[in-house]
């Protein structure tokens, strides 16, 4: 299934928040790709350009005209954990022993 992104978000430094078509949002760190970047890219290593990050529908782009494949960010992205305070913790309850009567 060939991968859309419908929403992005500015995190901090080169993180990302990306919602997918899949219903899935995870977290994409792109410092490792933009460490050796060269020629368009070289732009998005300055943190006030990175943040014009947007989605057009498809994938993520910025306004010089670089985007990249919404199935390789899938694919380098990490899922969302839930804070644990957002979390449903369920209770188990410890039954009591039944009592057998004499007779």
């Amino acid at each position: 299934m060939p991968y859309r992104v419908k929403k992005v978000e500015y995190l901090s430094e080169y993180r990302l928040k990306i919602q997918f078509n899949v219903g899935k949002s995870k977290e994409v760190n792109l410092a490792g790709m933009l460490k050796n970047a060269k020629n368009m890219f070289l732009q998005l290593k300055d943190i006030e350009y990175f943040k014009k990050v947007t989605c057009d529908g498809y994938s993520i782009c910025w306004p010089n005209g670089i985007d990249i494949c919404p199935d390789l960010l899938y694919s380098m992205a990490k899922d969302i954990s839930v804070p644990s305070k957002n979390r449903v913790q369920k209770t188990v309850k410890a039954r009591k022993p039944k009592t057998r009567v004499k007779s």
